[in-house]
């Protein structure tokens, strides 16, 4: 009987101490999340803070002005940076760090390391304490190489643009001035250099024709480099359903239609009036 109730001792012994010893793991303070992170480069120098979250409630009124002192934040150099502690109602285990600029004193750097310190004396609402000092380090922001990275960015965005919207304008007028027709009289022309007007016609033909294989070329280049920046910011994806995007620009002669400009028709009809003057010239020279 004595041997019974000493192992019924023994057990509920045991399973004190197993208990005892599960709550106090679960009751240490810990801080689960930091914003910004140990080590964190670039960050803010506006507005400089860090948000803390617990893993128990730390929003007691009770506690705040000891838990207040238990932060500090110091530059590289060592010196310290006012601070605001503030404590979040709607999350009581969230607690942000801000440092105080409302005098315009002490201005937080750029490119500057920062440490902030949280003393081990720190308290929850039930009392228990972090227990081991924790430093969060993090470092501003360049703000001048950041200044000017963005502004040599800019710098080349503007200068591509200028670059491509000159070349394109360049080449448009390259086209036209391709297409341009020289109005010479056949007439005229072969009075001045003693040659038949059918040679000076044929010798306009001529030209004209390699203008024109020039100037479809050159076209046909510029349409390709189009359809090209084109693709680039291409996106279906806000196109509506059965609507989609071909791949470049296509004249309609390739779906074998036709089509005559202005340009096309006052040409055709200038070679119209040089063929009837080249049949003149041929029955005044039998005449």
């Amino acid at each position: 009987m004595r041997k019974f109730g000493l192992s019924v001792c023994l057990l509920l012994a045991m399973v004190f101490a197993g208990t005892v010893m599960s709550y106090a793991a679960d009751d240490t303070l810990e801080i689960v999340n930091t914003y910004p992170v140990d080590g964190q480069q670039n960050t803010t120098i506006e507005n400089m803070s860090v948000k803390l979250d617990f893993n128990q409630d730390v929003g007691s009124k009770d506690n705040r002005k000891s838990n207040n002192k238990a932060f500090t934040i110091k530059d590289e150099k060592g010196r310290k940076v006012p601070i605001r502690v503030m404590y979040n109602p709607k999350d009581v285990k969230q607690v942000m760090v801000i440092a105080d600029n409302h005098d315009g004193k002490n201005k937080t750097e750029d490119d500057t390391l920062y440490t902030l310190h949280i003393s081990k004396n720190f308290v929850s609402d039930n009392g228990t304490k972090l227990g081991r000092d924790t430093n969060i380090t993090f470092k501003t922001m360049n703000q001048k190489r950041n200044t000017m990275v963005y502004m040599v960015m800019m710098v080349v965005m503007f200068g591509g643009m200028f670059f491509f919207t000159s070349r394109s304008a360049r080449k448009a007028q390259e086209v036209e001035d391709i297409d341009k027709e020289v109005k010479v009289n056949p007439y005229k022309e072969a009075k001045r250099t003693g040659k038949s007007v059918e040679e000076i016609v044929a010798k306009q033909e001529k030209e004209r024709a390699k203008r024109a294989e020039k100037a479809e070329k050159a076209r046909a280049k510029r349409e390709a480099e189009e359809a090209e920046l084109a693709a680039l910011y291409e996106d279906d994806d806000d196109l509506p359903y059965g609507h989609f995007r071909v791949k470049r620009p296509r004249p309609i002669r390739e779906a074998g239609g036709k089509t005559i400009s202005g340009r096309k028709a006052e040409a055709e009809a200038r070679r119209a009036q040089e063929e009837k003057w080249a049949r003149q010239a041929k029955k005044r020279k039998k005449k």
